[in-house]
């Protein structure tokens, strides 16, 4: 034996101790702070205790958070940590693109943080940096979001799971009296002694044939969703001046072959697998890279996937 193996041995061990400790330690503190989160969610009597509890449960996963509730096709600030925006901000669904795709997948949404993502106030200028986008639902219907910003480091999975948390506390039938906006919608009712009439709201694109869907199916075309929104992102964060040049020269296809191929055959092994699946990559290159013409895709780009 070498005379300095005892040592190392020993030296082994107190790191594999302290790295032991530490990760308790760890694992202690995110846990206390989600319980926290859960504790104050179950308890909460107002519309402001709810967003309150929600975003003080971001502010420890993200540096930069703010909750928006969902109504009439706008969405509206009620509470922001580590922002500096108006609190009477209200943005038009059809002109904050991530936004728009949150409400209408009610999946978390990854996008660049740029005005036409999320609105000049939340964009981030001349940078590449990306924002987080979190529905949160009551029943069917998408009422809030948790936007999150974080340039070092943001835990998407703690801030869906708040996101989940703060769904579930709304469906409480014991809180429905106590807030306008994030209770449920009103079901229909009769009038004047008529068939029921169907309540106004806002219109909200469903995936193709949903109701028919198995479990696992709807499952697929969420992926789908998510695969295609963080592959155009990617593209553009990595690429932003061939995204530009592209888009100038009504010609994204060719300059950006190389990562739409690629992205078009993982999508292509991935998920068309299924008779009622949609080429969800082709619709968020033409929605996000393309800015919502087909045509700055180019005479060369292939088209969709079948």
């Amino acid at each position: 034996m070498h005379p300095l193996e005892p040592a190392w041995e020993a030296l082994t061990r107190a790191f594999n101790e302290k790295t032991s400790e530490s990760a308790r330690a760890a694992r202690h503190q995110i846990t206390y702070q989600m319980n926290q989160t859960a504790r104050r969610l179950r308890n909460y009597r107002t519309e402001t205790e709810w967003v309150s509890a929600v975003l003080d449960g971001v502010s420890h996963f993200a540096a930069q958070s703010a909750i928006f509730t969902f109504k009439d096709g706008r969405v509206s600030l009620c509470g922001q940590k580590g922002l500096d925006v108006a609190e009477d901000l209200s943005l038009e669904l059809s002109s904050a693109g991530a936004f728009a795709s949150a409400v209408e997948s009610k999946d978390p949404v990854v996008a660049l943080r740029t005005a036409s993502e999320v609105g000049p106030a939340l964009a981030d200028a001349g940078s590449s940096e990306r924002a987080y986008l979190f529905p949160i639902t009551n029943g069917s219907r998408v009422v809030a979001l948790i936007f999150a910003a974080d340039p070092d480091h943001l835990d998407g999975n703690a801030l869906e799971l708040i996101g989940g948390m703060a769904s579930a506390v709304l469906e409480r039938q014991s809180n429905i009296a106590l807030h306008a906006q994030i209770a449920p919608a009103a079901t229909p009712r009769e009038t004047n002694g008529g068939p029921a009439q169907a309540v106004s709201r806002p219109t909200i694109t469903d995936l193709p044939a949903w109701a028919s869907l198995s479990d696992e199916q709807r499952s697929s075309h969420i992926r789908a969703q998510r695969f295609s929104r963080v592959a155009v992102a990617e593209m553009q964060l990595v690429r932003p001046e061939a995204c530009r040049a592209g888009r100038e020269q009504d010609n994204l296809y060719v300059f950006l072959k190389n990562e739409i191929d690629k992205a078009r055959e993982t999508y292509r092994k991935q998920f068309m697998t299924i008779p009622s699946m949609v080429d969800y990559l082709h619709l968020e290159l033409v929605r996000t890279a393309a800015e919502g013409d087909e045509h700055k895709l180019g005479a060369d780009y292939p088209g969709q996937l079948v």
